[in-house]
């Protein structure tokens, strides 16, 4: 039985390896590289979004040109990209090891070369035995800290947001509403149009609208569900 005032723990961990594109992909550009978002495909693959900040678009596209697992480049006309990774073995993603241990990341990120990724254990989760195991798939990895925290309302909304996204939405409804938030098309005004990220794509237009307006639907309809954490009350998600 936990205890009811038990508290997650927060494991931080330090990753300098080249063998994850994150990281030798903030060296090559001498920039910072974020996860956005890590999406499931069919067949075992996953989807990683990674913002790249304080680097031109010259040097994004270098990134893209010199890291093969790169499956596409988000341009959203500023300073910063978004490169998409394509992870096809599961036990080679940090996001996917961490998500099947249970624990919610909360930052994964590399610059210059060195990089961090924080995860959050609930308590019903042993964090000594996560620890094990994610360094037995990731022995390059480093556990630099281990700490209590408090719980956090935004943190479990977010993971409601994450759990809807994975159990309501089908894998391309998942890609096509990422690709557009991440390309600046919900932005006023506009980055970028939905003939743009159709392209991108590689769908029409028209169907790009009917997976974005269900996608969409199915997230709203389960965020003001009467059962849902944020039923009945006004709520801002942003970006971390």
């Amino acid at each position: 039985m936990v205890p009811p005032d038990a508290q997650p723990t927060e494991l931080e961990f330090r990753v300098t390896s080249s063998e994850y594109p994150f990281v030798s992909g903030s060296e090559t550009g001498s920039c910072r590289c974020v996860l956005r978002e890590l999406l499931p495909r069919s067949g075992g693959e996953f989807l990683s979004f990674f913002e790249v900040t304080g680097a031109s678009p010259t040097v994004v596209e270098t990134i893209s040109e010199t890291e093969p697992v790169v499956e596409r480049l988000v341009d959203r006309y500023t300073d910063n990209g978004v490169v998409v990774f394509r992870v096809e073995d599961p036990s080679d993603c940090i996001a996917a090891t961490l998500a099947d241990e249970e624990a919610f990341i909360r930052d994964l990120w590399a610059e210059g070369g060195d990089g961090r990724v924080v995860a959050e254990v609930m308590p019903s989760r042993d964090a000594g035995a996560v620890v094990e195991s994610i360094l037995d798939d990731h022995p390059s990895m480093d556990l630099v800290a281990k700490r209590d925290r408090p719980r956090e309302g935004p943190l479990f909304l977010r993971q409601h947001v994450q759990d809807v996204l994975a159990q309501r939405l089908t894998d391309r409804q998942r890609e096509v509403l990422v690709t557009a938030y991440r390309s600046g098309y919900f932005e006023r005004p506009r980055e970028t149009t939905g003939a743009e990220v159709a392209a991108r794509l590689d769908i029409s237009p028209s169907t790009f609208s009917q997976h974005l307006r269900a996608a969409q639907r199915k997230l709203l309809a389960a965020l003001f569900e009467e059962d849902s954490p944020a039923g009945g009350h006004r709520i801002d998600v942003e970006s971390p």
